[in-house]
């Protein structure tokens, strides 16, 4: 999806625009884009619980790069609808989109539901790794659609881990650089016990 129609869908429901009318704008743009797909739910009221779209162009950077699925369900936390972002990384090293949703309940079926919808779109193409922030129905949701995916957290995660657990800012900062510096295996592991023996920390889970 185009960056300038999330911001306008973003724009829309800031200014209380109505799901049903923000769905029927991604109807007219199927329009331009036949390869737009697009699913909601509701519950038994008839409320939404989600809405989950992908473009053309989203799929055709799934065939290609999406062996690593980075899963983002914290964007506008503080809103009625957060927004959950599905992408990845090309070999440009850029962020690509695959698909994006809006949710109003953030339960393991709706979870579920998404990521069915993501697998679907995709052509049933699995995923190596996820990476996440670690949310139980995430974790739930990865793990009943994606049973063989390798499932990770994410490096922001990590890091405040180590810095809550060990509580001391020059590992925090050793241990940074080790998970971000491009190391072959080899080296990685050399510098990761290095670091572990320099600050006594072996025993700690």
């Amino acid at each position: 999806m185009a960056e300038a129609n999330a911001s306008e869908m973003n724009n829309m429901k800031d200014a209380g625009v109505s799901t049903p009318r923000i769905y029927a704008m991604l109807a007219n743009q199927k329009v331009e884009d036949p390869y737009l797909y697009y699913e909601h739910i509701v519950d038994v009221k008839g409320v939404l619980q989600a809405l989950f779209w992908c473009d053309g162009r989203s799929q055709l950077d799934y065939e290609v790069f999406g062996d690593v699925l980075a899963f983002d369900a914290t964007y506008k936390k503080n809103k009625l609808c957060p927004v959950v972002v599905f992408f990845g990384v090309n070999n440009h090293n850029q962020t690509v989109i695959f698909g994006s949703a809006l949710v109003t309940d953030e339960s393991k079926e709706v979870y579920v539901w998404l990521l069915q919808q993501l697998l679907t779109v995709m052509k049933e193409k699995t995923l190596v790794s996820v990476i996440t922030d670690g949310f139980p129905s995430i974790k739930f949701a990865i793990e009943a659609v994606f049973p063989n995916a390798h499932h990770r957290l994410c490096a922001w995660h990590l890091i405040q881990n180590a810095t809550s657990n060990v509580g001391n800012p020059k590992f925090t900062f050793m241990f940074k650089k080790c998970m971000l510096r491009d190391y072959k295996i080899s080296v990685f592991e050399q510098k990761w016990f290095e670091i572990v023996e320099e600050f006594g920390v072996a025993e700690k889970n």
